[in-house]
């Protein structure tokens, strides 16, 4: 009867058990780069995995999941500035367990019902990584949701079947039942990666499609024209022109579409130039219509102030590209920029600056103004502008050991700033546009509508 006992109370007991006795699986002992890689360089060495810095750098994981699992990484970011990331799965669907994410120092679990870490509830603030430490990073994924953790820290909780879930574009992964572990422009040095199956309890979702992504083919287009002269959409013309500058490679696209909009409702006509006449990509997630790819009416190099009536800078980090006076460097080399057209896009700014034109920029696009100089002094010397509180590119620059904030730009240029989101409601920088004679500024991409409008008022005088 004993034994009986025993052995009945063993089997009620063996699932929940599992969670406890079963033993973690190294998931990189035998990495294959060629097998594993999806982008970036990862490489193998003494039983620890390296990412060397690039734009969305992942790996898959020979793992795919159908049951209750724990999933869990240590790791050292070596340098740069930006997030660590966990694709995990859940049923059908993929997502991603990120760390320091999106330049605002983020972390939460994205893609939830088409919304990224800014925007859903997993959101929390003020998740910075010292690099040089190490750090452990977990995701217990169960039938009834997912909690993921930090250093045993609780960061997030969601409940789903997986059918709410699907990854950022930057993390897209070509097989979307297998993990994966990401790193975006930061070295950073895996000492584990690690699964264990935690009961036999199946992952299922509903069979339920996910939201389109932006840039999946669900939804992509050709690379779209700069939309200045489309018929039907413009209203009768003020006779005012704006030339709107983007980045040919990584500029955010609500700060190039929603002033744009903003300008073509109030009927000016607005050229869009970037560095070279071809087709400009934005970054990934930046509120993109389809692929979000522009072609730009001109070079700038063609681009003349006596034919505008203002000049504006879209932000985005490319936009890292047109700064004049800068002498640190990127470790995306694109956004180094080429010294002709940096010198291009200075003496354009100095004709607009004497001609007493509107000069404007948002987020990321202000260091530009501040990088430029007009009679050896910077744009934004002793003038009031807001500046973005996200984090700049990675990279190296001077005076600094670390990745500064975008708004240092502006500061070390003898720019007066506002404090962040301290024009009119705190809680939104969807009103933090400030206006200091012909220089118009706009914190991020919230105030993009915004500075667009103002713009259009400023040069209609109403």
């Amino acid at each position: 009867m004993g034994f009986r006992l025993c052995f009945v109370l063993s089997v009620l007991f063996s699932v929940p058990a599992l969670a406890a006795d079963a033993p973690w699986q190294n998931l990189i002992s035998e990495f294959d780069a060629n097998q594993q890689t999806v982008a970036g360089t990862w490489q193998l060495s003494k039983s620890e995995l390296k990412a060397e810095a690039a734009a969305g750098a992942r790996i898959a994981l020979p793992f795919q999941p159908t049951t209750e699992y724990d999933f869990r990484i240590s790791f050292t970011r070596n340098s740069g500035a930006h997030s660590v990331a966990m694709m995990f799965v859940v049923g059908q669907g993929q997502a991603t367990f990120e760390v320091d994410a999106w330049g605002q120092h983020l972390s939460g679990i994205q893609m939830i019902s088409g919304q990224p870490i800014r925007d859903n509830s997993t959101r929390k603030d003020n998740q910075a990584f010292e690099n040089g430490r190490r750090y452990t990073m977990l995701v217990e994924v169960r039938k009834e949701g997912v909690k993921a953790y930090l250093d045993d820290q609780l960061l997030a909780e969601h409940k789903t079947d997986g059918s709410d879930l699907t990854t950022h574009e930057i993390w897209r992964m070509p097989d979307a039942t297998s993990l994966g572990i990401g790193v975006h422009s930061s070295e950073t040095t895996f000492h584990t990666v690690e699964v264990r199956p935690v009961s036999s309890t199946k992952l299922t979702a509903k069979a339920t499609p996910a939201p389109a992504l932006p840039g999946s083919a669900s939804n992509s287009n050709p690379p779209a024209p700069s939309m200045r002269n489309q018929p039907g959409t413009q209203p009768r013309g003020s006779g005012k022109r704006v030339l709107l500058v983007i980045a040919n490679q990584h500029f955010f696209y609500r700060e190039y579409y929603d002033p744009l909009q903003a300008l073509k409702q109030a009927g000016i006509q607005v050229d869009v130039a970037a560095g070279t006449k071809t087709i400009c990509r934005p970054h990934q997630g930046s509120g993109e219509q389809g692929s979000g790819e522009v072609m730009p009416d001109l070079a700038i190099t063609q681009a003349k102030a006596s034919d505008y009536d203002a000049i504006m800078f879209s932000g985005g980090w490319g936009s890292s590209m047109y700064q004049y006076a800068f002498r640190g460097s990127y470790a995306n080399r694109t956004y180094q920029g080429d010294p002709q057209i940096q010198a291009a896009v200075n003496r354009l700014l100095t004709e607009f600056i004497k001609q007493d034109k509107y000069v404007g920029a948002l987020c990321h696009g202000v260091s530009v103004l501040a990088w430029a100089r007009v009679d050896g002094k910077s744009i934004l010397n002793g003038r009031r502008a807001v500046g973005s509180p996200r984090q700049s590119p990675g990279g190296r620059y001077p005076g600094l050991n670390s990745v500064p904030l975008s708004r240092w730009n502006a500061e070390v240029n003898g720019a007066i700033l506002t404090p962040i989101r301290s024009i009119g409601d705190p809680r939104t920088s969807a009103d933090d546009v400030l206006v200091d004679g012909k220089i118009i500024t706009g914190e991020d991409d919230n105030s993009a509508l915004l500075f667009g409008q103002t713009l259009a008022r400023l040069l209609n005088g109403n």
